[in-house]
């Protein structure tokens, strides 16, 4: 069973590499075979296929990213404070993380409704900025609607500060840390009064 587990860890490392190196696309079962020194079957033994192999990386990678954001969210103490850190540094974590920075952007290129990694990610997002404001709401830092229009309300402001972020990338062909951080310092103080 420890065999299994490392031989599956270096599959999802060597693969993480060549993802980051090559995207999705460009990267085939037969590279990730040759990266770990595996035969080509081995890789079907531990995964169906290439986007289950990128799904895996995907995940800890997402984990990563909430793990520090976590740990900046709680550095903080009043609402405004806490969804400054979260939207600055869960943005930026994602682009440090090219894979998933790829997913994100080629997904809203096609259709994010329909995508299932893309709804996996904003399922998560929106239930911890949710937890977040309704922690807020509790303790009189946030008013104005009811707790039951909280999660649909979160939804909407993660997916707004995404298309900041989309219309920047888009825009300029790159991401500006700090114009970022400016539009979240001037927002979240005006949304959360």
């Amino acid at each position: 069973m420890i065999k299994d587990e490392q031989v599956r860890e270096d599959i999802i490392i060597q693969a993480q590499k060549l993802f980051k190196q090559y995207g999705l696309k460009k990267t085939t079962m037969d590279e990730i075979a040759t990266a770990c020194g595996k035969a080509k079957s081995t890789m079907y033994h531990y995964f169906k296929n290439k986007d289950e192999v990128f799904d895996e990386v995907v995940l800890r990678e997402l984990h990563s990213i909430r793990i520090v954001v976590k740990e900046k969210v709680n550095q903080q103490t009043s609402l405004r404070e806490k969804l400054t850190a979260y939207f600055h540094t869960f943005h930026m974590e994602t682009l440090d993380k090219i894979n998933l920075f790829r997913i994100l952007k080629q997904e809203l290129k096609n259709e994010i409704e329909k995508s299932n990694r893309f709804n996996s990610v904003i399922e998560y997002e929106k239930t911890f900025v949710s937890q977040l404001i309704l922690q807020g709401y509790y303790q009189g830092e946030f008013s104005g609607m009811s707790t039951k229009d909280i999660p649909w309300f979160s939804e909407i402001v993660l997916v707004s500060f995404l298309g900041i972020v989309r219309h920047s990338l888009e825009k300029e062909g790159e991401f500006d840390e700090m114009k970022f951080k400016k539009v979240t310092d001037i927002l979240i103080p005006r949304i959360f009064i």
